[in-house]
């Protein structure tokens, strides 16, 4: 067989058109999703100031994050003194602390330091549940992933003692007493703040300085103050304590640069410890949405509190990600149109995230039913909910609470559309808030 000749000839040729085609198809690709981040910038600079407008939001901070590093960040509306607020503006995260805690305990445990599977007895009992047997199973495994049988806090029943739901290990209840039992142990431990070993072990080495508690240090003119559904500020001090699982101050770039970290270090977290529905899982720290296009899966984590909601979601096969935080109780419905505009995904995440397990439809009810229900209930901590008859419905609002219309599935439940959260009266005289098919709250008419 000769070799070249006119058959080499037409190989190369073939190869030269094949290469041009290629780069070409690259060229366009790379032009459409430039025009496309554009698009979504654009859309997102001309919408939110409407969007914040609608649901009385008076701050809203957006971040996008393009293959592994912070693109985008912009800060819409104004602080407590009126001023534009600037693009390091300061938010309270509430939850999304849980994720950060979550990271720097696995940190421990990479450095030989902690143990993730170590009874945390070994260190520290509540004196609450001291002589439980249930105690010897808490380990951190199941606090980062949210398996310890403790409610949310242990006052959300109506106590003030802390007491176990269900046996350690055996399902997933969302937790943030776990989170602070989990501080109280490292504390022992180390004999340390958890502040301190924050700062010290993840904080300072990935050169975060907006990331920190409550001090007297704050820089107070950054921080976006609190307010309510109608976008009234909130008369509550934002002096906050030391908390594992809620209270820590960031900024929207801080923040992405821990999402980045966790994508960075994503097999460390992208393991399912526990289900929780469907596609959605909990891993270490993080929620886990799984069976998205491409083979990809995301890390979430969502803030809520008083005045405050804020969500991130991060892609680690993508390393693209959005970190979105707002100042009012109507935020969540600012940051979901925000997902679902700059993640090409993000209305498929949101809808695993939020999916019930059972189908919810809506029904009449008489109106005397319905009015029936109307009043004021009050948390055992305080935190009031209005409850307004509104046509085959009722509008709740209250302190932490968006202002939100619910519908009648039954003559005692209501739900909220797109969301898995319902409200049931269980009697005259209180009603029950559940989250993804779990109690999270009970309150009392006042």
């Amino acid at each position: 067989m000769r070799f070249g000749g006119d058959n080499f000839d037409q190989i190369l040729k073939n190869m030269k058109t094949k290469l041009i085609i290629f780069l070409a198809a690259m060229f366009g690709l790379i032009t459409i999703t430039k025009a496309q981040q554009d698009t979504v910038r654009l859309g997102l600079l001309r919408d939110i100031p409407h969007w914040m407008a609608e649901y009385h939001v008076p701050c809203v901070g957006v971040g996008l994050i393009e293959n592994g590093r912070v693109k985008w960040v912009n800060n819409f509306g104004n602080l407590q003194d009126g001023h534009p607020a600037p693009n390091n503006t300061l938010f309270n995260i509430a939850s999304q602390t849980k994720p950060v805690v979550a990271m720097l305990v696995v940190k421990l445990v990479q450095d030989r330091k902690w143990d993730m599977d170590e009874p945390l007895s070994h260190y520290w009992i509540d004196p609450d549940i001291a002589g439980n047997p249930f105690t010897s199973k808490l380990t951190t495994r199941l606090v980062l992933s949210h398996q310890t049988g403790f409610p949310n806090w242990r006052s959300d029943n109506g106590e003030n003692k802390l007491h176990f739901n269900f046996e350690p290990g055996t399902k997933f209840g969302y937790s943030g007493e776990g989170f602070e039992y989990l501080r109280k142990t490292l504390e022992a431990k180390f004999h340390k703040p958890l502040n301190f070993l924050l700062d010290s072990v993840l904080l300072k080495p990935l050169g975060l300085e907006d990331t920190q508690y409550w001090s007297e240090n704050l820089d107070k003119p950054r921080f976006a103050m609190w307010h309510n559904g109608q976008g009234n500020l909130y008369p509550t001090s934002i002096q906050t304590s030391v908390n594992a699982a809620d209270d820590l101050i960031s900024s929207i770039e801080d923040y992405c640069k821990l999402g980045i970290y966790a994508m960075n270090n994503a097999s460390l977290y992208a393991k399912p410890e526990v289900k929780v529905k469907g596609n959605y899982f909990r891993g270490l720290g993080w929620g886990l949405v799984q069976n998205l296009p491409d083979g990809e899966y995301a890390f979430e984590h969502g803030g809520s509190d008083i005045g405050v909601r804020t969500m991130a979601i991060f892609l680690p096969k993508s390393k693209n990600g959005i970190v979105v935080m707002t100042n009012g109780d109507n935020g969540m419905f600012i940051i979901d149109r925000i997902i679902k505009c700059a993640l090409v995904a993000g209305n498929q995440i949101l809808g695993i995230m939020n999916k019930t397990e059972n189908t919810h439809k809506r029904i009449m009810l008489p109106e005397n039913i319905i009015q029936s229900y109307a009043g004021i209930y009050e948390q055992n901590n305080g935190k009031i909910m209005k409850v307004e008859h509104e046509g085959n419905g009722i509008k709740v609002s209250g302190d932490g609470l968006p202002t939100a219309i619910l519908s009648p599935e039954s003559t005692t439940k209501f739900f909220l559309e797109g969301y898995d959260v319902q409200l049931e009266f269980t009697d005259a005289s209180s009603l029950i808030v559940y989250e993804n098919g779990k109690q999270v709250m009970k309150m009392n008419r006042k």
